[in-house]
């Protein structure tokens, strides 16, 4: 009630304030949206170098904007059809140069530290798969002995504790 300005509630009172409160933020939204709308005309209208805001004026600076660049990107006085997609594929060709050297040096070292691995001066096909070979077959082998090792004493461990020189199966 004191929101509405009386002294007691009566039904649809709380509606109506929530529609009027909703009318008010609705109308002050326009008003800003108005003003920044005028704004922006104003600005575009300026770049331009008009006096007033036609439609179209924006796309037509922007469109401007990108033509001088490409054409300044491509050193020359005046953009022309097709500037911008050459200018684009030749920036696409040189990133995939800059990648395909990167790839180069880094095939490069992993050849490098394979040759070393293998105790060599320089790489040869196979010599990876040869260092995993010999690799592999290096730990199989340490495996083998310590399995050896530990089958050896648990076998004297299993001996003595059946008072026996020797394990017996």
């Amino acid at each position: 009630a004191k929101l509405n300005q009386k002294d007691n509630y009566e039904a649809g009172d709380f509606a109506r304030l929530i529609d009027s409160t909703i009318k008010e933020q609705a109308n002050e939204l326009s008003k800003t949206s108005q003003w920044v709308d005028s704004k922006v005309k104003e600005k575009v209208a300026e770049l331009n170098q008009k006096e007033d805001y036609e439609v179209g004026d924006l796309s037509r600076l922007i469109d401007s904007k990108v033509r001088d660049k490409v054409a300044k990107l491509k050193e020359k006085d005046k953009y022309e059809a097709g500037d911008l997609a050459r200018l684009i594929d030749s920036a696409i060709k040189e990133q995939a140069k800059e990648i395909s050297r990167s790839s180069q040096w880094v095939d490069s070292k992993v050849k490098e530290k394979i040759a070393k691995l293998n105790q060599k001066d320089n790489y040869e096909a196979g010599d990876f798969a040869r260092l995993i070979d010999s690799t592999i077959k290096e730990q199989a082998n340490e495996l083998s002995k310590t399995s050896q090792w530990v089958d050896s004493k648990v076998k004297e461990k299993v001996a003595e504790l059946n008072q026996k020189e020797d394990y017996e199966v």
